[in-house]
């Protein structure tokens, strides 16, 4: 029976500030609270909700609790989108338990889906969503209020007749997209998320005001490293492409759009779909500039990519990940060909958008000859801009199954499976072939080397981030700082009591680099390695 003896009425949804727990680089983003407005449609006409978002605009702690006590919710639920910050999600639930006990407070989001049986420690969340809670928290609420049983699915709760025991929780995946509302964006100001971004990136718009589109739920590929299948689930779920082709038309009218950027798990799955939604963009003269993100190459074919071009995008980043046939297909288990990727990557820079992509090293039984394979193949391929990332044993991926099942975890690194003390900058994985280090300086050395080794490259990289070539190398110059600040990290995480010899294996060049561009590691001066 429900013991809640005060009706809610007034939900506050709340994004925490990144900067709570650290400032860097990565916590300047801007996050458009589409999960927060889409729940607010949900409950709008039921309850008054608000919308605080904490980290658009800046709140201290203090800050933060006194709009908790100005407004006084009955309720408030966090979100948090990454486990790399989960710490603010717990400091602000501590502060609305400080500002009165009695609110009940209500944890969902990726890190609530990924990692709710640690979460569930923490006696400040009365309940945590686990999967999509679009239709759970609603039955939530009128559980609270007496009017209905506790959700079958989705949630954890702490009292009798609540599942109460993490292993048995139910997460819950949305099959019918289109019958959810469009997100209430008028809880918050929609201006402010429009028409700026938090942080100098190659993934910004080119266009404002713009929007962040999302369309469809889930992958089916399963690749190794990826936690999508955890947080949304491996069945494709999609929008019609009338809803789509609707919701654009309605950012246009309604907010002024003129640019998007897709947000989708996977937005290429379907082929066929993806034709009808590009194709009815230029009978409905959408006439809208964008830009796509973490595309499947194996996805693309030559009708998709000349589509594209149409509709007017504008670049594409690519999802090739390595450059070595043996890690795609045993490792990462992703059907990349990399002849396949040879000819994608032609075709759209023959189109005339923008070639981005990304790629990731440092996977267990990985060599550092396939390593080095990698950066060779991204330079092959004349990409406008090369991400590379460290592999990260991300929580309920088999990457980190294959991690821990192998005892290959860095001795330092969180071995519950939480995975809260990541730095995503450097390697928590152990191989005889390569050390941290050595992946922290090949890293960023080819970085440098591959994306900024001629005024030209230099002269469009800074056209695309928005920036000026002066800005262009301050970021190149902090962004070098960093491999050094990891270093000494890692330094300190490994000899805590004292310096100790650390090997390095191999020669730190690209296959066919003759040298590095003259950049000064000076001990004194660290430089940063911000991606």
């Amino acid at each position: 029976m429900n013991e809640q003896m005060k009706k809610i009425k007034r939900v506050v949804l709340v994004q925490p500030n990144m900067k709570w727990m650290d400032w860097n680089w990565k916590t300047s983003w801007d996050i458009h609270p589409l999960n927060l407005c889409l729940l607010g449609a949900m409950i709008k006409s039921d309850y008054e909700v608000v919308i605080v978002d904490a980290n658009l605009e800046n709140h201290t702690q203090e800050q933060f609790k006194q709009a908790i006590s100005d407004l006084r919710p009955d309720m408030v639920g966090l979100t948090l989108l990454t486990n790399e910050y989960s710490e603010v999600a717990h400091i602000g639930a501590k502060l609305i338990r400080e500002v009165d006990p009695k609110i009940v407070t209500v944890l969902g989001g990726v890190y609530a889906t990924v990692s709710y049986e640690s979460i569930y420690d923490d006696s400040n969340f009365d309940y945590i969503c686990v999967g999509e809670g679009e239709y759970s928290f609603p039955q939530l609420l009128k559980y609270l209020n007496g009017e209905g049983e506790f959700p079958r699915e989705g949630f954890l709760g702490r009292r009798e007749g609540e599942v109460r025991e993490a292993s048995k929780v139910v997460r819950t995946l949305i099959e019918d997209l289109d019958a959810l509302p469009s997100p209430a964006w008028e809880l918050v100001d929609y201006s402010c998320y429009t028409k700026r971004v938090g942080k100098i990136t190659i993934d910004h718009p080119y266009t404002f005001p713009y929007t962040r589109l999302m369309t469809s739920r889930g992958c089916p590929v399963g690749c190794t490293f990826c936690e999508v299948e955890v947080i949304s689930g491996g069945p494709f779920r999609y929008q019609s492409p009338e809803r789509v082709i609707q919701e654009l038309k309605l950012f246009k009218s309604q907010h002024g759009i003129k640019a998007f950027m897709l947000d989708d798990d996977n937005f290429f799955v379907n082929r066929k779909r993806v034709k009808v939604i590009l194709k009815a963009m230029l009978e409905e003269k959408i006439d809208l500039e964008w830009k796509a993100h973490a595309v499947p190459v194996f996805h693309l074919d030559d009708e998709i990519v000349e589509l594209m071009a149409k509709t007017g995008c504008r670049s594409v980043a690519l999802a090739i990940e390595s450059g070595s046939e043996r890690v795609l297909k045993d490792v990462i288990r992703k059907p990349v060909k990399l002849d396949h990727v040879r000819h994608v990557c032609k075709k759209i820079k023959d189109v005339g958008m923008d070639l981005v992509a990304n790629f990731i090293i440092g996977f267990p039984t990985e060599t550092w000859t396939e390593i080095r394979q990698t950066f060779k193949f991204a330079e092959e391929l004349e990409i406008d801009y090369s991400k590379f990332f460290i592999a990260t044993p991300l929580e309920g991926t088999i990457l980190h199954d294959m991690v821990m099942e192998n005892n290959l975890m860095a001795a330092h690194s969180d071995t519950s499976g939480q995975m809260k003390d990541l730095n995503w900058s450097t390697s928590k994985i152990l191989s005889d072939e390569w050390t941290m280090d050595d992946l922290t300086v090949l890293r960023g050395y080819e970085w440098e080397r591959i994306n900024f080794g001629t005024p030209e490259r230099r002269e469009k990289l800074a056209k695309m981030m928005g920036i000026t070539e002066e800005e262009l190398g301050k970021l190149r110059k902090d962004t070098f700082a960093s491999v050094t600040a990891n270093i000494v990290t890692n330094y300190n995480h490994e000899n805590p009591n004292g310096k100790v010899d650390v090997d390095h294996h191999g020669d730190h060049r690209s296959l066919g680099a003759e040298s590095y561009p003259g950049v000064k590691l000076d001990k004194g001066e660290p430089v940063s390695f911000g991606f």
